[in-house]
């Protein structure tokens, strides 16, 4: 693995873990760097922040970047973007768990992560996936699928820039409509969309999917 890559990743991870929250007008959960009661110890930023870490070298030369809008409960505690405990598991995937649910072997699930991975899997290409926003908002404790306002977007607008320069080779590609919304209001041109899995009625996510990548 290259040092130089290396490099670039840990400063990536550095600047995800020290970004200044207190920017923002409401609550925000930094997962690389914060823990609450539902996670499995205090260490579990750092089991995060390791998943990550292995997760951007293995995919140092990515053809592909995935971007949804923002992080869900999958991300939460895995520190990955579309990317549960569940999926971890099933596919043995290599990364650790942080929530204290897994505790028990009850790992968090999230259908959107499945179904990502499930094509991502079937395909020969590398992917590598991140957000738009980079982290959890919560307008409830315990809830975390809000949606980033315009503004919150701009002030997150450094750290998608420095993920998008790890793999500045890959073609990017929305996955639905509000990180397709996102990626246009932050003056982005040349990316792909496709239809988020999650409102997948008629199938349309695989078959986008491929045809991205066809």
């Amino acid at each position: 693995m290259s040092k130089d890559f290396e490099k670039k990743v840990d400063d990536f991870i550095d600047k995800l873990q020290n970004f200044d929250k207190s920017i923002f007008k409401r609550n925000v959960f930094n997962p690389w760097a914060e823990f609450d009661e539902s996670d499995i110890s205090p260490n579990a930023p750092k089991i995060r922040t390791s998943n990550l870490k292995k997760y951007l070298l293995n995919q140092k030369g990515a053809k592909y970047v995935l971007i949804a809008e923002s992080p869900s409960t999958g991300a939460r505690y895995t520190g990955l973007a579309m990317t549960s405990e569940k999926v971890i598991n099933a596919n043995n995937l290599g990364f650790e768990y942080s929530s204290k649910k897994s505790a028990d072997k009850k790992y968090v699930y999230e259908l959107t992560a499945k179904k990502v991975w499930d094509e991502i899997l079937a395909q020969k290409e590398k992917f590598v996936m991140w957000n738009a926003f980079a982290f959890n908002i919560s307008e409830l404790k315990g809830r975390w699928f809000e949606n980033p306002t315009e503004e919150e977007l701009k002030q997150n607008l450094g750290i998608l820039n420095a993920f998008l320069a790890l793999y500045s080779e890959a073609k990017i590609i929305t996955v639905g409509k509000t990180a397709q919304n996102a990626l246009q209001i932050l003056n982005f041109k040349n990316f792909q969309s496709i239809r988020h899995p999650s409102n997948d009625f008629k199938k349309e996510f695989p078959e986008q999917f491929k045809k991205c990548i066809g």
